[in-house]
């Protein structure tokens, strides 16, 4: 795949951003043909088009549909390349991925740059707790491709009518998302569907392991941070947390100028190839890597740098937000890629929080929305504090249960620490990324209908 795609400095950043992010999740079966997952899919949001290829009497069946989808029939799927632009992306959708992969092996061969078929189809989707729909809607917009977001659009101010179109929010079971899921950063720059929590999965963890050394009365050392790190994986699955390209582009320059890094990258030059070294460093690097990675200034999750330098304020010990990372990093490279370490791109432009909230007492059966925070440049801060203080909960109990390490007395107190610490902190990090944006609570309906209540401003 030639790099004109990134390289082409026309190409808007979230666009690019978009484009990377694919073609680094495509796989291909027997090494020919294209396929995304289904959590792939789901997070995307209006990033791309879901197109359903089944035939008319399958779509209001048990299996249901993607909320959000389009429909062509299959015999007429074949045409879509004349009505697709070659990196317009287009994702397929059969019953069990059979159809709709040969389907996209084809339309690629025919031009599309950008077409793939969803792993496993509807089953898929259904296995992973994804929600489906099942009404005859769609039948209705036989044909009819939805328009993608306009990445190049600029906007000064938020805009939350979004949240009404089913392909900005998808849902997900709280069980099927505490095994599969994970949560992102509230930064408004990320174009996939988000549960949201200053700093994400890291900036999670990072909270409950200061409330636990409040707790317990002293520091975890590094190996303890890194067993905890990879239990938690084995347990709740997914861990992500984010850079950005500025940041990324100083830790570049900074790679390149330590003799015990630069020769490792003499010869990588596109983003891509970045990536792949990022994702994979030499063994006989990667120390000397992480002590530059972990540095404040090549952080670009402002919540971590910021606990990284202001340790009081974020109420964390000095060295606890870098631990993690390191462990993060070291546990990525020796082959947990259940920790995703994603690179943003392009200015905060946000022009308001929301916090998105969830009716009723959450349980495992309890839906959870995933939203997007960035469409079209349209960029909001994206919180859940109901989904993620019953993930806390959770988190609590399972520390309190690694009894060879420490010991917790009240895992109750502990959680009661860990909300306390997250309300500082929360404070905190909205007054220094967002101060004086007007704040909104939006209650998500399963039908896809938001309630949108203006609640103040961040001081």
């Amino acid at each position: 795949m030639s790099q004109s795609f990134i390289e082409d400095a026309t190409i808007p950043p979230g666009e690019r951003s978009f484009r990377m992010g694919w073609f680094t999740t495509l796989r291909r079966t027997d090494g020919a043909r294209p396929e995304v997952s289904a959590d792939y899919v789901a997070r995307q949001g209006r990033g791309l088009r879901v197109i359903d290829v089944r035939a008319r009497e399958e779509l209001p069946g048990e299996l249901g549909y993607i909320p959000g989808s389009d429909w062509v029939p299959f015999a007429e799927a074949g045409s879509l390349h004349q009505r697709i632009a070659p990196f317009e992306p287009a994702v397929l959708v059969c019953d069990d991925g059979v159809r709709s992969l040969n389907l996209a092996a084809w339309l690629e061969t025919a031009g599309l740059k950008m077409v793939a078929a969803m792993r496993g189809g509807m089953r898929a989707w259904r296995d992973h707790g994804l929600l489906p729909q099942r009404d005859a809607a769609l039948l209705k917009r036989m044909g009819n491709l939805s328009p993608l977001p306009d990445w190049a659009s600029e906007a000064a101010h938020a805009e939350v009518n979004h949240l009404g179109d089913p392909r900005s929010v998808r849902w997900l079971k709280v069980a099927s998302f505490m095994l599969n899921g994970r949560l992102s950063c509230v930064d408004g720059r990320d174009h996939v569907g988000v549960v949201g929590s200053p700093g994400g999965d890291a900036g999670e963890f990072v909270l409950a392991l200061g409330a636990l050394e409040g707790r317990i009365g002293r520091a975890l050392s590094a190996e303890e941070v890194l067993v905890l790190l990879r239990r938690r994986v084995d347990t709740f699955g997914h861990f992500a947390f984010h850079t950005d390209t500025d940041a990324g582009n100083r830790l570049i320059t900074a790679i390149r100028a330590d003799p015990r890094t630069r020769d490792a990258v003499a010869g990588v030059s596109d983003p891509l190839a970045f990536r792949r070294f990022f994702n994979r460093p030499p063994e006989d690097i990667r120390e000397a890597l992480v002590e530059l990675m972990v540095k404040p200034e090549h952080m670009g999750c402002g919540h971590l740098r910021l606990a990284m330098q202001q340790v009081q304020r974020w109420g964390v010990r000095d060295g606890l937000t870098q631990a993690v990372i390191r462990a993060a990093l070291l546990l990525r490279w020796r082959g947990l890629e259940e920790l995703e370490f994603t690179p943003l791109t392009g200015a905060h432009s946000e022009g308001a929080v929301l916090n998105i909230r969830v009716q009723g007492r959450l349980d495992a059966y309890s839906r959870v929305p995933l939203v997007s925070p960035s469409i079209g440049g349209h960029q909001m801060f994206i919180n859940h504090p109901d989904v993620t203080s019953f993930l806390r909960r959770q988190l609590a109990q399972w520390l309190a249960q690694q009894k060879d390490l420490f010991t917790v007395e009240d895992p109750d107190a502990l959680f009661e620490a860990m909300e306390a610490l997250h309300a500082q902190q929360l404070g905190a990090t909205l007054h220094a990324l967002a101060e004086g944006l007007p704040l909104y609570d939006v209650t998500v309906q399963p039908d896809g209908r938001s309630d949108v209540k203006l609640v103040g401003y961040v001081p």
